[in-house]
């Protein structure tokens, strides 16, 4: 685990977990969707998603704490929070920073 140096508040873990991401579209229908965890911090989250988000947007991401096989008795981190950033990126996937509203460990 490396912390990444920068002007942030909060120290950052470089990781890289599956996450589940929920939400609702601009029609308002929820939708469920796996991601990519990049880092983590005690006050939000950057991951990698194939679904568009909109800045401000609200988000449920659960962090799967594992690079194992996924079960029952996988740690996870229950976290909801708003969208502050998104960086489209060159493989057709986005960037998504998420500034925590709340979490919990599961």
């Amino acid at each position: 685990m490396n912390n990444i140096s920068e002007r942030r508040g909060k120290p950052r873990v470089i990781c890289n977990y599956p996450v589940i991401i929920e939400g609702h579209d601009m029609t308002g229908s929820k939708y469920s969707e796996k991601a990519r965890l990049n880092n983590l911090s005690a006050s939000g989250l950057y991951m990698k998603a194939y679904r568009r988000v909109e800045n401000g947007s609200k988000l449920a991401v659960t962090v799967l704490l594992t690079d194992e096989t996924i079960d029952e008795a996988t740690p996870k981190i229950a976290t909801n929070g708003v969208v502050v950033r998104i960086e489209p990126q060159l493989d057709g996937s986005c960037g998504i920073a998420v500034k925590f509203t709340n979490y919990r460990f599961l």
